[in-house]
């Protein structure tokens, strides 16, 4: 009798004991939420069998790739009147890059982050984690618009795909019949040293300068109309340069300068 209570009171410890572990490995995950913006981990099992079959080796990464990255991601609306558009707004992408390198630069093989952008379009929602040095972006949704592999998605639907860059590619799936590409995941190649490399470009600069200026200050030229010929092929290069800053392609600031660098040349 003593045996038989000994081993029902083992028991209900026992059983005690896996109901506050398992009740500790579902606690919610910590998160960082603001009102327009919501940044967290999951499991990479979560985000699907593709994801969780995946051996994930985060990599310290630089804040500048991944503001790159941001700006360079553009989707597209499967539909008649489809305009291609950036997945980020530049406001979005000075204000959340940060805060995305920092989850990927804390993240774990077993997770992925997760982000949730609010705007006065809708929500854009995804995963990024780091996969073979490459740098994945899943989207579930962009601007409001829910992705689907459908054709028709309804009345008030909206079908996308994102549309990979020269350095992008889509992630392929094997299937049955063959690879097929997912069209809301690319992946983009993480480079070595990148935070070096603005650097190096910065050092010659006021050597360049130096001798500009000292072949502007003999040159009285500069006070003469340019030719028909050198104004129309200035303006070709600063059509040119505004519609690479107008496609995300440079910043602000390199827009600038390449600007003001041609009109100096040339007036």
């Amino acid at each position: 009798m003593k045996s038989y209570k000994s081993i029902l009171a083992f028991s209900l410890i026992f059983t005690l004991l896996l109901g506050l572990m398992a009740g500790c490995s579902f606690t919610p995950e910590k998160k960082l939420k603001t009102k327009d913006f919501t940044l967290m981990y999951k499991a990479k099992t979560a985000a699907g069998y593709e994801v969780g079959n995946l051996k994930l080796r985060p990599v310290p990464l630089d804040e500048d790739q991944v503001r790159q990255q941001m700006r360079s991601i553009i989707y597209e609306e499967m539909n008649l009147f489809g305009k291609k558009k950036p997945v980020f707004s530049r406001e979005e992408t000075n204000r959340f890059a940060r805060l995305i390198t920092k989850g990927l630069n804390h993240s774990t093989p077993n997770k992925v982050v997760y982000f949730e952008i609010e705007n006065s379009e809708g929500t854009t929602a995804g995963i990024v984690f780091v996969h073979n040095r490459r740098l994945n972006w899943k989207f579930t949704k962009i601007q409001g618009g829910v992705f689907s592999t459908r054709s028709f998605t309804g009345w008030g639907g909206t079908r996308w795909r994102l549309v990979p860059s020269s350095k992008q590619r889509f992630y392929f799936v094997e299937k049955p019949l063959g690879s097929v590409a997912q069209e809301n995941w690319i992946t983009v190649s993480i480079s070595k040293n990148s935070a070096r490399q603005p650097r190096a470009y910065q050092e010659p600069e006021p050597t360049r300068t130096k001798r500009k200026s000292r072949r502007v200050k003999p040159a009285p030229t500069r006070k003469q109309k340019p030719s028909r010929a050198a104004s129309s092929d200035l303006e070709k290069k600063l059509q040119f340069l505004k519609g690479l800053y107008e496609k995300n392609l440079v910043d602000e600031e390199e827009y600038n300068r390449k600007r003001k660098e041609l009109l100096d040349t040339y007036l």
